[in-house]
């Protein structure tokens, strides 16, 4: 009886039981906050949703809740509603919603990414920015209940940031700008605040000193404009032979709040020394202010002396599941196959995978197809080599911050870290007789590296600094076959890559191809009498060159390869060595040659796979489907096995036929962790590849883990993209851009509907404003005219409001059938029919308008003796625009204008400076013909260069270097200074970023970076020279050159 009480009482208690109370966290990482009217409620960003709490932080809950990213919220005057921005279709479009919560309501449709900026006093219209028509951002307003849309303020610089005054007559907004987080900007791109009157149209420039002016709103009373701004520049960039200084905490380098009355006299009010405040917001009724501080959202009252911190609590969900299941057969990224080609080694998400090659019949096919996962990290395991008896692999992992290599057994199943220094290393490889690794070390004591797999000792074979990726530093390398030398490919000079051997025990290297040509791709032929490469130096082709002196003439003797019965012992005489150089093929290895013991010799060509005899007499093409990749011949040189696609093949190199590795893999994507990882995958590139090692006097290591624990409140791709930016700012550096992994739903791009839009019409119909020559309606059989109205599109009544671009966003791309008319009425209307085009065709068609009008104006004013031709960019494509336009309109002219303004940048400006640095010296006359300067491509008259604030990177670089070498003058305005070299990478998780890998000094060692180039004339062309058409910086150039002589000039 007791027994049973007890068991009774046992079953209640627990029966009875209760979960702990659940306690709120802190809402780490919590941003674009804004604040009621009232200043009693805020709404904030929290996890990619919009969330509203009170003032003290408490009852926070969410008010939307979706996959995508909704951000930058803004409270109605009224405070019952939130304007946002939201990529749910795949770019930020406007959305309002209630404030207390409920269904979203789209207000714009266009592909473009446009987000919210502020409400009208009234409640009826929502300011935006927007790139419809132009490049650069336009301020633009739309009607919440109607959806009227216009354009309120156009210029040829981006304007941000648009906030009606308390009385809705006026609007402060910023012109030009560096992004957000680069605050500590300085230089000739850097946000200036206007007011622009809206019943006057007139504008004026309140702040403009080549600091950053970020975020302006008026405040309250109308009479001051709260900013962000700082009021000392951080200490400029050394000099390339200065030793660099830390950059120091200071609340006068630090972007703070300030306020400017409507002279521009500024007054700070915040003072934090080393965070930039962000996104401030100002209760209409009271004056506080809310902002981003750090890792939260701060609160100034307008009656408190200093800010303090809301502890936002929260509890919520995650909106996704944090692992995700799928099951992959193809997707490999490199593969290897084992020394006896029975399995084969494949990297898959990052991780590291193998799958038999040659499958059973029947039901068993279906278990060798089943890939067995041999690594888990969430980053990057990659670059693995097998053991030579196959029971183990090597490869190397960023899971401890930097590369390192790791040896996995097989057998055991068991890991262990070969590589435990800071250092990153590249391109391992193991050794032929399966006793050492070889490596690439990178940093500033880098170079080639071993591992001898016994003792574990690591040698250097020789120093080279650098860090041995995308061409820099060391490249390929290879042993002879008896192990005892190794040829590598390096840079060794500014374009040419060499090839040099080196004893494996370290020594004295020496140079074999010596010549400014691209050398890659040795190999040593398995006799040991050559070595064998590819190389441009006498055109793109197979070379060898014999490692002793040739006994015969190759002309006179057929020479034949015998196959070693042995391991030879190699011996070079390196005497004289380059002169046996020979070229034996012209099909171009483009990667993986490699040879047999039998003399074969096989690699890829134009993604496809070739078979060449020893002395490259016989070559053969095996393939033509094209894409191959990653060939592999297996020792005993039968088969190969190759990729394309993603998938992996096996192929018998006696016929060339080709099954494929099948494989069934079951992959567990772990988002947290995999975010983590890139993360440190993308500190740790910067650590070791960012051109500057002092990081521009920040803590690099203190900026990681300061970004480090807001991982945490991380929910979307958009969210990391921005916490990774965001770190990378605080180097205040150009050329570091990330861009998001794409959201999950995307919406076709808006065509343009060939003409721009009369906003001042407000009737039925759209008012047609201009119609660029090239355009549809530019041609006689579909012609549009300005002042004519669009009645209907397709038959469909259209007026000049966002559904107008739902519609057209929405149609199929076909004939397009447009009702027209002189006036607002369809009587006596007429249809004009044409396909819409794309957003780059529009603006290909007003960027030629406008260069064929600035050409005819220089022609016209010099009676065609001075040329004019606009660089827009510094790409590939772009030279070959040169060299066409440079012979179209250079001919017969005495003076040249090159117009950098509005230059996107590029790779291109040494080229142009060679060309037009060539100086004439000599005349060719033919009888009956017109004499020709020697050399034709030559140029000894006066040059001006046009540049201004929107000439960037290469588009900075040229200026300065024709300016340089004596060969320009510079007219315009300074140019952003955003001048580093750079390359992009992707992360694990499918983030892309940018990297500066480069500096660009001056001749003086001034860095070029944050550093702009000033011009000898400095002329600023004001937005209402540029609405009227006006252009004072080419009437200056054109001054100079007709009235300066050549000395005066040159």
């Amino acid at each position: 009886m007791r027994l049973f009480a007890l068991l009774l009482a046992l079953i209640f208690t627990h029966a009875s039981a209760q979960l702990p109370t659940p306690k709120p966290k802190s809402a780490i990482g919590a941003r674009h906050p804004s604040i009621s009217p009232s200043g009693k409620e805020i709404v904030f960003v929290y996890r990619g949703d919009i969330w509203k709490s009170n003032i003290d932080g408490k009852e926070a809950r969410p008010i939307t809740f979706h996959l995508d990213y909704d951000g930058y919220p803004i409270f109605s005057p009224d405070g019952n509603w939130v304007a946002f921005g939201s990529k749910r279709y795949g770019n930020f479009d406007i959305f309002v919603i209630p404030s207390k919560g409920g269904t979203p309501r789209r207000l714009t449709w266009h592909s473009g990414h446009e987000i919210p900026f502020g409400w009208s006093p009234d409640g009826k219209r929502i300011a935006f920015g927007s790139r419809r028509n132009r490049p650069t951002y336009d301020i633009m307003t739309v009607d919440v209940a109607s959806l009227r849309s216009k354009t309120i303020c156009e210029d040829y610089a981006t304007l941000r940031y648009p906030r009606w005054a308390p009385d809705g007559k006026k609007m402060v907004y910023t012109r030009y700008g560096m992004p957000w987080y680069r605050a500590r900007y300085r230089g000739s791109a850097a946000a200036q605040v206007w007011i622009y009157n809206l019943e006057t149209k007139e504008r004026n420039k309140l702040l403009g000193d080549e600091r950053q002016y970020l975020y302006s709103q008026f405040m309250p009373e109308g009479r001051e404009i709260l900013l962000v701004t700082t009021a000392e520049a951080t200490p400029t960039l050394a000099k390339i032979d200065e030793q660099p200084t830390a950059v120091p905490n200071s609340s006068k380098m630090t972007p703070n709040l300030w306020v400017s009355d409507l002279e521009g006299k500024l007054k700070q009010i915040t003072y934090f020394k080393t965070d930039s405040v962000r996104y401030p917001s100002i209760a209409s009724k009271t004056g506080d202010i809310v902002f981003e501080y750090d890792d939260g959202i701060w609160i100034l009252g307008r009656n408190s002396k200093a800010p303090k911190k809301i502890e936002l609590l929260i509890n919520s969900d995650v909106k996704r599941n944090v692992n995700e299941y799928s099951k992959a057969t193809s997707g490999a990224t490199e593969a290897e196959p084992s020394p006896d080609g029975k399995t084969i080694l494949f990297g898959l998400k990052g991780d590291i995978w193998t799958v038999k090659t040659a499958k059973s019949k029947g039901i068993e096919k279906e278990l060798d197809e089943i890939a067995t996962q041999h690594t888990t990290w969430a980053g990057e395991d990659s670059d693995f080599s097998w053991s030579k008896d196959g029971k183990k692999f090597y490869f190397t992992s960023d899971r401890e911050g930097n590369t390192r290599i790791y040896e996995y057994d097989l057998v055991k199943r068991t890991q262990n870290p070969l590589w435990k220094r800071e250092e990153n290393i590249v391109r391992l490889r193991v050794s032929p007789d399966g006793k050492q690794l070889f490596f690439w070390v990178a940093g500033p004591e880098g170079g080639l590296h071993s591992l001898n797999l016994d003792d574990k000792k690591v040698l250097r074979i020789f120093k080279l600094p650098g860090i041995h990726m995308r061409g820099r530093g060391g490249i390929d390398y290879e042993w002879s076959p008896d192990s005892k030398w190794i040829a590598y490919t390096t840079r060794t000079g500014s374009s040419s890559y060499n090839i040099w051997i080196i004893p494996t025990k370290g020594g004295k290297a020496v140079n074999i191809t010596r010549l400014s040509a691209f050398h890659s791709q040795p190999i040593w032929s398995p006799d040991g009498k050559y070595l064998y490469f590819q190389s441009n130096r006498s055109g793109e082709g197979l070379y060898r060159v014999s490692l002793q002196p040739d006994k015969f003439r190759n002309t006179d003797v057929d020479q034949k390869y015998v196959k070693p019965s042995k391991t030879p012992e190699i011996k070079i005489d390196f005497n004289n060595i380059s002169s046996r150089i020979q070229k034996i093929s012209s099909t171009n290895p483009s990667s993986d040659l490699t040879m047999t013991s039998d003399g074969r010799i096989y690699f890829l060509s134009g993604g496809n796979v070739y078979r060449s005899s020893h002395d490259g007499k016989e070559v053969k093409k095996m393939n033509d489907d094209g894409g191959r990749v990653a060939l592999r011949v297996l020792p005993s040189g039968r088969s190969a096995t190759f990729m394309k696609s993603g998938k992996m093949y096996l192929m018998k190199l006696d016929n060339g036929s080709a099954a494929q590795i099948t494989f069934s893999a079951n992959i567990v994507n772990d988002i947290t962790s995999k975010r983590t990882a890139a993360f440190y995958q993308f500190w740790k590139t910067y650590h070791h590849r960012f051109y500057d090692g002092n990081f521009h006097g920040r803590d690099w290591t203190a900026l990681r883990n300061k970004y480090l624990k807001r991982i945490s409140s991380v929910d979307t791709n958009d969210e990391f993209a921005t916490l990774l930016q965001m770190m990378v700012g605080e180097l205040d550096a150009s050329h570091t851009e990330l861009s998001p992994i794409p959201p999950s739903t995307s919406q076709r791009k808006t065509p343009h509907l060939g003409f721009t839009i009369d906003y001042s019409h407000s009737g039925i119909g759209i008012k047609v404003k201009n119609v660029p020559n090239g355009a549809p309606g530019s041609f006689e059989k579909t012609q549009i005219k300005p002042g004519e109205y669009i009645l209907q599109i397709d038959g469909k009544d259209v007026l000049s409001d966002e559904l107008l671009f739902k519609f057209i966003t929405q149609k199929p791309n076909v004939l397009t059938k447009f009702t027209v008319n002189s006036k607002p009425s369809k009587e006596g209307s007429r249809v004009v029919t044409y396909k819409l085009i794309s957003e780059s065709e529009w603006r290909k068609l007003r960027y030629q308008e406008t260069t064929q009008e600035l050409r005819r104006r220089v022609e016209k004013s010099t009676s065609g003796k001075v040329g004019y031709l606009h660089i827009s960019a510094m790409g590939s494509s772009d030279q070959a625009k040169f060299e066409k336009e440079v012979y179209e309109y250079i001919q017969g002219k005495n003076a040249m204008i090159f117009d950098v303004r509005f230059n996107n940048g590029g790779n291109i400006s040494d080229t142009l400076i060679d060309w037009l640095e060539r100086k004439p010296h000599g005349i060719y006359k033919s009888r009956d013909r017109e004499p020709e300067l020697a050399p034709s491509r030559a140029w000894n008259k006066p040059i001006v260069v046009l540049m201004n604030e929107h000439s960037y990177s290469n588009g900075e670089m040229f200026p300065y270097a024709m300016r340089q070498r004596g060969l320009a003058k510079l007219v315009g305005m300074p140019t952003p200074g955003y001048v580093i070299w750079t390359s992009g990478f992707t992360l694990t998780d499918g983030t892309k970023a940018r990297i500066p890998g480069r500096g660009v000094f001056r001749m003086d060692g001034t860095n070029m970076e944050n550093n702009g180039e000033k011009p000898d004339f400095q002329l600023w062309v004001t937005p209402e020279q540029w609405l009227k058409g006006e252009d004072p910086q080419l009437e200056k150039a054109i001054s100079l050159l007709v009235k300066k002589s050549v000395s005066s000039l040159q």
